[in-house]
């Protein structure tokens, strides 16, 4: 039996962790669901929720290896096998923030996967505050918005009007309902249908994008005024980071950063190191592993 896939996509920050939590607490009862998670980076910091509790099986592709043209076989196989042995109700698969969705929809039209897995539904978070803000990944979002059935202009609480951006995505998928919501969360009640359908002579799908994917580790706490010059040091650079980050205080808090923005919690939870992950366009000859530990001796 063929088992649908919903397809979770959206840039860089946009909100998809948060509404595929939301779509597993309101959506999720009575079904047995599998979560696929494609990382840019080498390390999967979102999955962690989800197989903290042991409430779902979690297939993890990190280091955009779904990009790849030459890592698709292993892709499938790991796929195939993920399949066969948790036999999950539904597949939601969270891509990268930087995935061309042209390409991965391409991906479930495999002969190895026909008649086991099927295009359900394609749902794009878009970040309402931070849309334009990364011109030199135009085409890249327009692929996400044109191959969803639902869009979700998330984030409508920090813009005063959405009227040009509703305008926009309009223009770019006049198919697609669109939905306005906070924090990843709308009202579940009804959803098309998608196409099951990534006509590939209509679209190319692009390859891995000239953006630099870094995982920042370390046992050495920091002062909150030495982890905000860091990221001063780095704000016009980095599109996205998010993840852990021991202090001093004995605290650890949560990061999440889009653009110019970070926000940090403290976290009770989490007993690790610090670790996370930035996402940006950064000089090559500059090691941010380094700068981190002297921004943490200093």
């Amino acid at each position: 039996m063929s088992i649908p896939l919903h397809l979770v996509t959206g840039f860089l920050g946009s909100g998809k962790t948060s509404f595929l939590t939301h779509y597993l607490k309101k959506a999720g009862a009575g079904q047995h669901i599998a979560i696929i998670q494609n990382e840019f980076s080498p390390v999967n910091i979102d999955g962690r929720q989800f197989t903290r509790h042991g409430e779902y099986n979690v297939l993890e592709i990190n280091n955009g290896s779904v990009f790849c043209v030459c890592l698709l076989g292993s892709f499938v196989g790991s796929l195939l096998k993920f399949i066969e042995k948790y036999n999950p109700d539904l597949l939601l698969m969270e891509t990268s923030g930087l995935s061309d969705t042209i390409g991965v929809g391409q991906i479930f039209q495999s002969k190895e996967l026909a008649g086991k897995v099927y295009l359900d539904h394609v749902w794009c978070i878009v970040d309402a505050k931070h849309f334009d803000k990364v011109p030199a990944l135009k085409l890249r979002l327009d692929h996400q918005l044109r191959s969803a059935d639902t869009i979700i202009l998330n984030k409508v609480d920090l813009v005063e009007n959405t009227d040009e951006l509703m305008e926009q995505i309009r223009t770019i998928n006049p198919f697609a309902r669109i939905m306005k919501g906070t924090f990843g969360q709308i009202s579940l009640d009804t959803q098309k249908k998608a196409l099951n359908l990534f006509p590939s002579d209509q679209n190319e799908a692009l390859g891995r994008p000239d953006v630099g994917s870094y995982v920042i580790r370390s046992n050495q706490p920091i002062n909150r005024e030495k982890l905000t010059a860091f990221f001063d040091r780095f704000k016009t650079d980095c599109m996205r980071c998010k993840g852990y980050v021991k202090m001093n205080d004995g605290n650890t808090l949560m990061m999440q950063g889009v653009m110019g923005d970070l926000n940090t919690e403290p976290i009770r939870d989490y007993s690790g190191n610090t670790e996370f992950v930035i996402i940006g366009h950064f000089r090559k000859d500059e090691n941010l592993q380094v700068v981190f530990d002297e921004y943490c001796k200093a």
